[in-house]
């Protein structure tokens, strides 16, 4: 992860914890992934079929400066370990802080209070999507406090993405 230049190497700021592990996605940008594809034409190298394949593949790599050539990306979106610390109790108040320490955070996370903006953002983000200069599957929903993540029914024990969010998928383009 040293290679990928959005990750600080450093956390900035105030209230920094003794240790943080942060949860989030890799991923590479579509100008990024038609540079790599149009420099393996180029010289014979491979072509990779799409962004997140191409992302995977570079985090696989077994010698990091390939990797560190590659225009990846990422955002975090939770923790995973934190000692000697504490965070906000809300999703939002956590992501905030992230990005206070100088942790990449997606500018497109939005905090909905009913539904009905939880639908009204889902399709504003399907309308945006194609120009969004990397590709999605869908949208995240998480309960905002974290605390509440057990007592409103979300107790999928240790899934990838924590216990508590819902994923909605757009149609495949």
């Amino acid at each position: 992860m040293r290679t990928i230049r959005a990750i600080p190497l450093k956390l900035h700021g105030e209230n920094i914890p003794a240790r943080l592990e942060v949860r989030g996605e890799v991923f590479l940008p579509q100008a990024g992934f038609e540079k790599i594809n149009e420099e393996a034409r180029r010289t014979g190298g491979k072509v990779f079929a799409n962004p997140r394949n191409a992302a995977a593949g570079s985090l696989r790599q077994l010698d990091p400066r390939i990797t560190a050539k590659r225009p990846l990306t990422f955002f975090c979106y939770g923790v995973g370990v934190l000692e000697g610390g504490e965070l906000p109790a809300s999703h939002s108040a956590r992501l905030l802080q992230f990005k206070a320490w100088g942790l990449p955070v997606s500018d497109r996370v939005t905090l909905c209070h009913t539904p009905e903006e939880v639908l009204t953002y889902y399709r504003k983000v399907e309308e945006e999507r194609p120009h969004l200069g990397f590709d999605i599957d869908g949208v995240v929903i998480k309960v905002d406090f974290a605390g509440a993540a057990g007592t409103a029914g979300f107790r999928r024990p240790r899934a990838r993405a924590g216990p508590w969010p819902l994923s909605s998928r757009h149609r495949s383009r």
